[in-house]
């Protein structure tokens, strides 16, 4: 789920078409395309003057789109295939010229020229792109809605907007908004499916803060367990739903009980989806069988448990990662954005993680989390009275463990670069770290995360 920094290049598409890059005429040899770049010359005043560096940035950004429109012409009135070629030449140089020197200037400049200038709509843009693309949706939230309050209305804002009120459970905002997108044709397909997930999850929502307001008055014994994970960023507290995954928690607690997790790496994060850990391999030093592993058996789906009623997926949300059916061990996953694919279906009885916990203190340690980041260790804060046994089953994927490359097709979701599904002890199906809004792309989806869906790589 991530978004392409700035909206330039998009805007370039649409005002020109696509037929000067794509065409398909074969052009008389053509030269190799000239790979020296045109310099913002700096007249010296720019020069530690990051307005000044911003304005000459912004001026060349405006000469190259209008070169391009005249190329556009130029193309079209051109004859012959040489004639077209020398032409489509020009346009490379120039989206090079762009996307090599003035963008990255332009990215890099932003935030500094954003915090100076608040009405700078170019660089409050890359500033919002860059929070919602590291999971800061409360920041993307924030300046988006000051873009629209002044109606600067881009394509990327409105989607942007529109995704981070949704993550930020404010999902009737988001409704509204991406509806409004959807009426103005500014809302791109990959984020599509988002307009639908916001609506849906207004009952599901207030179904959530209702068992979460009783589970606030549980006291002493009655506490619902909680487990806090240490981490180089900072400390990530877990409140676990025993109540409603009483078989999975047990397990957790085990797990924590027993040091399992301590020095284990988040094997596979996904920007906009989830941040998958708890496979042991990740121990070693050979990263091809790292989402492979797990603790030498399974546990059944409690989602699936008619005596239990399932919770969903919303921001923060402990899951086991699988893959497939009751293949469950020890991988888990922490969502960065509700993600209803995957939600247990329980009139079709299919799809479904467990959802077993909430993350109730370091929200934003872990929406910061990356690949290859630690536990350093785990430890329960608090439980109820009782032993934490877990009923377990030979493991499924035991013999499918062989080492294999981590399959390319799952990691989709609703573009928020959007969606998809953790897989089962190998959180590789979350691969998380590919959905987004559409340039903001990234994010487990079920279709995108089957869509993409956490899960164990074995079970690929």
């Amino acid at each position: 789920m991530k978004i392409a920094i700035p909206s330039f290049l998009a805007l370039v598409a649409l005002s020109t078409g696509t037929s000067l890059l794509m065409a398909q005429d074969k052009p008389a040899e053509t030269a190799k395309p000239k790979t020296e770049l045109r310099v913002v010359e700096d007249d010296g005043k720019a020069q530690g003057n990051p307005a000044e560096s911003w304005k000459k940035l912004a001026a060349r950004k405006l000469e190259i789109f209008n070169s391009l429109q005249k190329l556009k012409k130029d193309f079209e009135a051109a004859k012959g295939n040489e004639a077209k070629g020398k032409v489509r030449e020009q346009f490379a140089d120039l989206i090079r010229e762009f996307q090599v020197e003035i963008e990255p200037q332009m990215v890099e400049l932003a935030p500094t020229v954003y915090a100076a200038d608040a009405a700078n709509n170019e660089a409050a843009e890359i500033v919002m792109t860059r929070a919602f693309n590291e999971n800061q949706y409360d920041k993307a939230a924030e300046i988006s809605a000051k873009l629209i309050a002044g109606n600067y209305k881009t394509r990327f804002v409105m989607q942007t907007a529109g995704v981070s009120q949704y993550a930020l459970h404010n999902f009737e905002e988001a409704a509204g908004l991406l509806g409004e997108a959807v009426k103005n044709n500014k809302l791109d397909p990959n984020f599509a499916p988002y307009a639908d997930y916001a609506k849906t999850y207004v009952d599901l929502w207030k179904t959530e803060q209702a068992i979460r307001e009783k589970e606030a008055k549980l006291e002493g014994d009655q506490a619902l367990p909680r487990v806090v994970f240490e981490t180089a960023k900072g400390k990530i507290v877990i409140e676990l739903f025993e109540d409603h995954a009483p078989n999975t928690v047990a397990n957790f607690i085990s797990l924590v009980e027993g040091k399992k997790y301590d020095g284990i790496k988040f094997h596979r994060v996904i920007n906009g989806f989830m941040a998958q850990g708890g496979d042991p391999n990740t121990l070693n030093d050979d990263p091809s069988d790292d989402g492979k592993g797990g603790p030498g058996y399974s546990i059944k789906c409690e989602c699936h448990d008619p005596k239990l009623t399932p919770r969903m997926h919303f921001r923060g949300t402990l899951s086991m990662a699988h893959a497939g059916r009751d293949s469950g061990g020890s991988q888990f996953f922490i969502t960065h954005l509700p993600t209803p694919w995957l939600n247990v279906q329980k009139e079709a009885g299919t799809g479904g993680h467990t959802v077993f916990g909430r993350v109730v203190e370091g929200l934003d340690i872990a929406a910061a989390l990356r690949k290859g980041d630690k536990i350093q260790s785990a430890t329960v804060l608090r439980k109820r009275a009782h032993e934490y046994k877990p009923e377990i089953t030979a493991d499924p994927t035991a013999e499918k463990a062989a080492p294999t490359e981590d399959k390319k097709g799952d990691d989709k979701k609703p573009a928020t670069e959007t969606k998809k599904e953790p897989a089962a002890e190998s959180t590789e199906k979350p691969k998380a770290e590919d959905k987004k809004p559409e340039e903001k792309k990234e994010e487990p989806a079920k279709d995108e995360a089957k869509k993409e869906e956490p899960k164990k790589d074995d079970a690929k």
